[in-house]
């Protein structure tokens, strides 16, 4: 039957090379319309067992960070709190000397074109929101960077009562919003890290499932580079909600906390008297070095081995002990514990004997 707005659906495909050589092809998605959507596949023969992948840490982190905010009814106060203790976000950036580009959306799905916020700005659904006199895109080079970010996190509590961060995530990292030049063009970065904070008091009532928002925010780095992407959230704790210093209550975020959970993100209560903390926290995670690398072959695990610049790495403890690699087989990755990440510019190998599938 049709597939209904916010609806998903799963394509499987299997792939039997008959030679030793690269093949190609296009899946063809035809909607009603006569709208098409494309979508490349590619795949290489081989019958060499051998693998070794090579990967490199990058000299500078790279990172975009994307602010989803609640602009509804009793936000104004968590705006503000986001904006005093920004600080102790950024820090983190500068410390590490991460390339960032930072924006700005609401939760706002429903076209909202009035002026609201501090000082005001239009709201509408996807876009980055802009401020006179600041850029939407906040960089390394950005001017008063501190001051520029409070501006744009102020959005006021003048937005409808349907907050739907994930959707509106979709929606600005989606065609034609996340290219046209006009809007969210230059935002996302290829090479870069994507890391989503979702802010908000209330539930989301995005119309798409949880799984359809996971499985898009993993298909944008690709469903293997899992450091690549994470979710976050900044909402209220589960299950059954929290009060804030201010008497405010918050009620659980359900999907938010969800699909951060999922997507290897972290959760930080919206109830907290220490801001600084959690945004602190969230710091760390968007701009941390890359500490785990997707192999291009499924790999037989009692054949791998690792060296970094020539050296060897153990294995950890372990799964996921800070003293060595771990293979996750569920996503055929090698993630390194916290002892032994690579540094900038460290040369990572990784030889094993590929399954034959």
């Amino acid at each position: 039957g049709p597939l209904g707005g916010g609806g998903d659906f799963r394509v499987c495909a299997r792939y039997h090379p008959q030679d030793v050589m690269a093949h190609r092809s296009i899946l063809y998605i035809e909607l009603d319309g006569d709208e098409t959507h494309t979508v490349p596949l590619f795949g290489r023969g081989t019958d060499i067992s051998d693998q070794t992948d090579v990967f490199h840490q990058p000299d500078q982190v790279r990172a975009d960070v994307l602010f989803v905010i609640d602009c509804s009814g009793s936000m104004g106060g968590d705006q503000q709190n986001l904006a005093d203790n920004f600080e102790a976000f950024i820090d983190w950036a500068h410390t590490l000397e991460v390339d960032f580009h930072l924006g700005v959306i609401a939760t706002e799905v429903q076209d909202n074109p009035g002026m609201t916020g501090d000082p005001p700005r239009q709201v509408h659904p996807g876009e980055l929101v802009e401020v006179s006199g600041r850029p939407k895109i906040i960089t390394n080079n950005t001017p008063e960077l501190l001051e520029a970010f409070r501006d744009l996190i102020r959005l006021g509590d003048d937005c409808s009562n349907t907050e739907a961060g994930l959707e509106a995530a979709w929606m600005a990292l989606s065609q034609p919003l996340v290219d046209d030049p006009a809007i969210n063009g230059g935002f996302l970065r290829e090479d870069a890290k994507l890391y989503i904070i979702c802010v908000s008091d209330e539930v989301d009532q995005s119309r798409g499932s949880a799984d359809f928002y996971v499985d898009f925010f993993f298909s944008i780095k690709g469903y293997r580079n899992t450091e690549m992407m994470a979710v976050s959230a900044i909402c209220g704790d589960c299950p059954d909600g929290c009060t804030r210093p201010n008497g405010d209550g918050a009620q659980c975020g359900g999907r938010y906390n969800d699909v951060a959970a999922r997507t290897g993100g972290i959760f930080e209560s919206i109830c907290t008297d220490d801001w600084n903390q959690s945004l602190q926290n969230l710091g760390i995670d968007a701009f941390a070095a890359i500490r785990e690398f997707p192999l291009s072959r499924p790999a037989d695990p009692g054949t791998i081995t690792v060296t970094v610049n020539g050296d060897p790495v153990g294995q950890a403890s372990q799964p996921g002990a800070a003293d060595g690699w771990t293979h996750y087989a569920d996503t055929n990755t090698i993630y390194f514990g916290d002892d032994v990440v690579p540094d900038k510019g460290d040369r990572i190998e990784v030889s094993y004997t590929a399954q034959c599938l």
